[in-house]
């Protein structure tokens, strides 16, 4: 196994993808949890059957929702197109982007960090069951991870690494203006959140040498930032919305602050910029979801995020805070919430709790380890990201497949932390 040592992120990929291939052919054929596990890779599948029916009945094909889901019914149309309607291909193409996921961020995190603690970070997000399973399906998870962790990969060695001439930096920086802008177009909170706390980043580390690499990777931030607008709504207008009135064409106009509509009248726009407007931009949505669940699914939802949380006044968002967050990172647990006999709520309550542990030690490692700017962009982000989720999650299904992206933000200081902890112990 002398390859592992001389090939450590070669060897990650072919575990990440050996695991989320078995776990593809497992969900493929033998699926374990009930179907609405699968209802957004079952809806893309639908949108791209129906597109790919216009294009061979000789229609333009009507591609419609947010850009995100025509991003990721686009790309599964051109996979029918080419391999026919089999979406068993569209999980093996996930498999190896999430695979390269996990080699583009134990390689960002090697860059500031041992490198020893960052392929230990690596291996734990390869073998993050919750990981496995969302980027091994038709998922928006998979794609978005590799992009920003790229990105962020690209930032560190063009604005931090040592040694680093200014045109690689240059290279560097155009890639990850170029990976993030790409995230953005899956979901744009993740192109604020990543520019925005790497561009805090760079500030810091703006009077240390190399400035020139920092400025150009901080230049090539704001350019995705600013060019988001026009490229985004360019996509868009490239999409078919024929079959949408105007009212639902305003829906899909993509914006970096997000907004929603009253059901009953949808003229009335709701922003969650005030505490009355998280409010009712939180309700509309969760009586949102629970009528398309009902009309579509026959189900009632279960998993509501506090459905009858009020906000009068920005005290109380900050109150609700901890709560909201604590919810959204490691819910749920055992003897915290009803697992009901569910094999997905017992596999998630044991999960969470690593994830806790997980957690306990990169506080701890992050209070001990050093605190360069590169690393307080990862808590920045990770801090972010976290009120983000605590706030604008309506649901524990979608928040637990969410934090994939930002949560892993901790494992390198917890892999640190141990490795430290072991050296104290392996000393005494």
């Amino acid at each position: 196994m002398s390859w592992i040592r001389r090939r450590p992120l070669a060897a990650l990929v072919v575990l990440a993808l050996a695991l989320r291939v078995a776990c593809a052919v497992v969900t493929e054929y033998k699926p374990i949890f009930p179907a609405y596990y699968y209802t957004d890779a079952t809806l893309t599948h639908d949108y791209a059957l129906s597109a790919l029916k216009d294009i061979r009945e000789g229609r333009a094909p009507l591609i419609n929702g947010t850009l995100g889901e025509r991003v990721q019914t686009l790309t599964s149309l051109e996979i029918y197109r080419m391999l026919g309607p089999r979406p068993f291909a569209l999980k093996l193409l996930n498999a190896l982007l999430g695979a390269l996921a996990v080699a583009a961020f134990a390689w960002a995190m090697s860059i500031i960090f041992p490198t020893r603690a960052a392929l230990i970070a690596g291996l734990a997000l390869a073998v993050w069951p919750s990981h496995i399973f969302y980027t091994s399906q038709n998922l928006k998870e998979a794609p978005i991870g590799l992009l920003t962790y790229a990105a962020f990969g690209a930032v560190f060695a063009a604005g931090f690494g040592e040694g680093v001439s200014r045109a690689r930096a240059a290279s560097l920086a155009a890639a990850a203006g170029f990976a993030l802008l790409g995230a953005g177009f899956y979901r744009s909170y993740v192109l604020v959140a990543a520019g925005g706390t790497l561009l805090a980043a760079l500030a810091l580390s703006a009077l240390r040498p190399p400035r020139t690499n920092a400025l150009l990777a901080a230049a090539a931030l704001v350019a995705a930032l600013a060019f988001y607008p026009a490229a985004s709504g360019r996509l868009l207008a490239a999409f078919d919305s024929r079959a949408l009135g105007e009212a639902d064409s305003n829906r899909t106009v993509s914006r970096l602050i997000p907004v929603t509509y009253d059901n009953a009248d949808p003229r009335l726009i709701y922003r969650p910029t005030s505490p009355e407007g998280l409010s009712r931009f939180r309700t509309a949505r969760q009586s949102a979801d629970r009528r398309w669940a009902l009309i579509n699914a026959h189900r009632d939802i279960g998993s509501q995020l506090y459905p009858d949380e009020t906000f009068k006044t920005w005290l109380d968002v900050l109150l609700y805070l901890p709560k909201g967050a604590f919810t959204v990172l490691f819910m749920p647990l055992p003897g915290l919430s009803p697992l009901e006999g569910k094999l997905g709520r017992y596999a998630a309550s044991g999960e969470n709790l690593a994830l806790l542990a997980l957690a306990a030690l990169a506080a701890a490692g992050i209070l001990r380890g050093r605190k360069s700017a590169a690393r307080l962009g990862l808590i920045a982000f990770f801090a972010v990201m976290t009120v983000g989720a605590a706030l604008l999650e309506f649901d524990l299904g979608s928040a637990g497949r969410h934090k994939l992206l930002y949560l892993p933000m901790l494992f390198p200081f917890a892999a640190e932390e141990a490795l430290r902890l072991l050296r104290v112990k392996e000393s005494e």
